[in-house]
């Protein structure tokens, strides 16, 4: 078994180098590519090309410009695609060199402001075949601050093999450097940077997957939390709608708005007054180095720009409304239709908002007046509806109630929403709850008050099958539980039904149940993604739901 540290760097860490891994062999495949040719790696379930470029470094005068193309050949030498490439800088992630490991941070991370490339996972039987496999392109959370492709949670090889599937994994710029808006006149930072750089992926895989067995018109993406938030964004932008087909969308925020310019702006002026520069002083910005920039990014975290829209603050660097990327709310868009009516897996975990509470929260919230002072400042005025709706029993601490509503309020009705809107066209949607307790030991060891809870993240382990990287066993039944997850997800990605295998589908054939298509006609039927074995529900959560539609306190 490994240790407390390593579990716990696995799970809650998003810089792990995913070379770490294990059974790496000698005389690694050699790809040719537009740019030359690459080496990566063969491992047990087939081969691994780490650190691709794909765009031009975004440093001196390119921060806070969209991503350029990368069109630079590294010919006549064969590129070494066996390391990962740096990850982009992030708070609170500082390489200690008299200590061996930072939790968030193992002590050989690299980070860099050149940090846009990708990592391609292949299973072995794509080796020297004609036959092209989908694509899943994973977008990793983080709340747009913090992660990596690189984490060795989000190491693509079991998922790529199980599913036979390509899956990519990318990096794009997260914080000020990835979100950053000015109002200073034809030098503006006009945010979504971060955005940007992720089409700018899609566009090099349109170009470049075949080369690695890959079919670019079969791309789907998936992500989690600000990664599925992202996915979220792609869907009802033109910019991205020829780059990708479907979605796997794992615990949208979508209750958490995106800023106005205006709003970013407000924030983009305070990151300014921290590093001592003039309001929209670009040239005084860029000539900062990387550490005070991300000083300053986690300061501005604190900053309270619209203090009616609090809920701001989990997201404060992140997506800007505009008139190209970000057309406008997502939640929004998707009720009045403006969104690509393309297939769609959308779910949560039970007790999503569990670890936000208690981070926000450290003490016990001791009477009903603090618990409605609490509701008041996320939902103002119909806070007294909430309150009486829930009806809070006696207790000691109302933690526990606050993390349910605000788990409904947050996650599980604005995700009912979206699937509902989009079988209200006619649209393909599949509805899933993920609701196991993992069994690992000491997983949670710094956020105790998951232990025993289906928090945030919970089904991330299961998703990648990563544990066994470090030598942690599932039990038998959460097996079966992460094998029914390729499954669907496999099929998936092969042919837009996560019921129906594709010719080359996924090596893993669990029994499971048919998953309905998410409408009225099938009862508003979801998959309980649970041990020993899935079940389905018919209206999760449907009186709540109803309630808190009708409320009407999405953004």
């Amino acid at each position: 078994m490994a240790s407390q540290r390593q579990v716990y760097i696995l799970v809650l860490s998003t810089v792990v180098s995913v070379s770490l891994g294990y059974a790496v062999k000698e005389d690694g495949p050699v790809v040719q590519t537009q740019y030359g040719a690459v080496r990566g790696m063969y491992v047990e379930e087939g081969v691994i090309f780490l650190g691709l470029p794909f765009a031009v470094p975004p440093v001196g005068e390119l921060r806070w410009k969209p991503p350029q193309t990368y069109k630079k050949s590294w010919a006549p030498e064969v590129r070494d695609g066996t390391v990962p490439g740096p990850g982009c800088p992030m708070p609170g992630c500082r390489h200690h060199p008299d200590r061996d490991v930072d939790h968030q941070c193992p002590r050989d991370f690299r980070q860099s402001e050149d940090c846009l490339y990708l990592n391609i996972f292949a299973p072995n039987h794509v080796i020297n075949s004609t036959v092209k496999l989908p694509v899943l392109f994973w977008l990793y959370g983080g709340a747009y601050v913090s992660g990596t492709g690189s984490a060795l949670l989000y190491d693509g090889r079991i998922l790529a093999n199980k599913t036979s599937t390509i899956v990519v994994t990318t990096n794009y710029r997260l914080g000020a450097l990835g979100f950053l808006v000015t109002a200073s006149g034809d030098d503006d930072a006009e945010g979504n940077q971060g955005l940007l750089d992720q089409i700018e992926a899609l566009k090099w895989i349109q170009e470049n997957i075949a080369s690695f067995g890959g079919d670019k018109d079969r791309v789907t993406l998936f992500g989690q939390s600000a990664g599925s938030d992202s996915i979220a964004t792609h869907l009802i932008s033109n910019r991205s709608a020829d780059l990708f087909h479907q979605a796997i969308m794992l615990s949208v925020p979508l209750s958490i708005p995106h800023k106005a310019k205006w709003e970013a702006v407000r924030l983009g002026n305070y990151f300014a007054e921290q590093l001592n520069c003039s309001h929209g002083d670009l040239r005084c910005l860029r000539s900062k180095d990387a550490d005070a920039v991300i000083h300053a990014t986690k300061k501005a975290l604190k900053f309270i720009n619209n203090p009616l829209r609090a809920i701001e603050m989990f997201m404060n660097w992140g997506p800007t409304v505009d008139s190209d990327i970000v057309p406008g709310q997502t939640i929004d868009l998707f009720a009045n239709g403006k969104f690509q009516k393309k297939p769609l897996i959308i779910g949560t975990v039970l007790e999503e908002n569990v670890v936000f509470i208690n981070m926000g929260f450290k003490q016990p919230i001791t009477n009903k007046l603090k618990l409605a002072e609490v509701l008041a400042a996320f939902v103002h005025e119909k806070a007294l509806a909430v309150f009486r709706e829930y009806s809070p029993q006696k207790s000691k601490d109302y933690r526990a109630i606050l993390s349910v509503i605000s788990t409904d309020w947050m996650f599980t009705c604005p995700t009912r929403s979206v699937a509902r809107n989009v079988a209200s066209v006619g649209g393909n949607v599949w509805l899933y709850l993920f609701d196991h307790v993992w069994s690992f030991k000491h997983l949670w060891e710094s956020h105790d008050c998951c232990n025993g809870h289906v928090c945030h993240g919970e089904d991330l382990p299961f998703v990648f099958q990563t544990t066994r990287l470090i030598d942690v066993n599932m039990t038998a039944d959460e097996q079966v539980l992460a094998d029914t997850m390729a499954y669907h997800y496999g099929n998936f990605a092969h042919t837009g039904d996560p019921n129906k295998p594709g010719p080359y589908a996924s090596s893993v054939k669990p029994a499971g149940l048919h998953w309905p298509v998410y409408n009225k006609d099938n009862n508003f039927t979801c998959l309980n993604i649970t041990t020993p074995e899935n079940v389905l529900m018919e209206n999760y959560r449907g009186e709540k739901c109803d309630f808190i539609d009708k409320l009407n306190v999405y953004p």
